[in-house]
């Protein structure tokens, strides 16, 4: 990724910055001056990395582009990015690629759904007003219209950060072009059951719960009763911490048994 980044055929691509979280800091060498390297001495998920880029960022700057280390970048996906970039009118404030994981498509779905896989997936080469959802890797967003909203919404430090944005943009009366480029990422929560560990099902949890009740609300009965279903199959399936977990969520109103929720401004 950093060589196609950092390639000669791309001088639309100002400044890359490359926000490393791990424990120990590993700056890569031999990038040119186009690279900024940061090292965070903890986690602090990807809403305030992005918000680090963001504040960073130039007045030049018209798109801001954020990439997830498991999404493999090609040569026409930044053709076909920069060359749109340049034509799409004021409304549209995002731009993104079609995106699967192997052969599922994982970006963009629809939004106006809790089962997004299994209903029609929006296509290529088109302009969206409203209920879809694009991942936050790989998409470009104007710069401005970030600064305008406050940047990312730190209520979702990690999940459903793609989500609320989507929502933020169609609520801001703004669309969304899909490139007809795709490409690979490696999403893990797909198979939540046999790939996530017990606390980041806690944090989507407490994400589905805060995008639910304070933004998507029009869906908030539907994920309650999917919440139920959950539950029922975890405990089918012998998930029993699991199925503790998703009723809590349910009946009791997550970790702190508190059902009501305050939307800060």
């Amino acid at each position: 990724m950093n060589k196609l980044l950092a390639s000669a055929a791309f001088p639309e691509i100002r400044e890359v910055l490359i926000f490393d979280n791990s424990q120990k800091a590993t700056e890569p060498q031999g990038l040119d001056t186009r690279f900024t390297y940061y090292h965070s001495k903890e986690n602090v998920g990807l809403a305030q990395a992005y918000n680090y880029a963001l504040k960073n960022s130039v007045e030049q700057d018209v798109w801001f582009v954020t990439l997830d280390q498991d999404t493999t970048l090609t040569e026409a996906y930044l053709q076909e990015l920069i060359s749109s970039s340049d034509k799409v009118p004021d409304s549209v404030v995002a731009i993104a690629p079609i995106i699967k994981d192997q052969d599922q498509q994982i970006s963009p779905v629809r939004s106006d759904t809790l089962r997004p896989l299994h209903s029609a997936l929006p296509q290529g080469n088109q302009t969206y007003s409203s209920d879809i959802m694009v991942i936050n890797s790989a998409t470009a967003v104007r710069t401005d219209f970030l600064k305008k909203i406050g940047g990312y919404n730190l209520e979702f430090p990690l999940d459903y950060l793609d989500h609320w944005l989507s929502w933020r943009i169609f609520n801001e009366k703004k669309q969304i072009n899909i490139l007809s480029q795709e490409l690979q990422h490696q999403l893990s929560v797909l198979d939540y059951a046999n790939q996530m560990n017990f606390s980041r099902y806690q944090a989507i949890l407490d994400a589905e719960k805060c995008y639910y009740s304070l933004y998507a609300t029009h869906l908030f009965l539907n994920y309650r009763q999917q919440l139920f279903l959950r539950g029922a199959k975890q405990v089918v399936t012998g998930k029993l911490n699991y199925a503790r977990q998703t009723f809590k969520f349910l009946f009791l109103g997550g970790n702190n048994g508190d059902k009501s929720t305050k939307k800060s401004d």
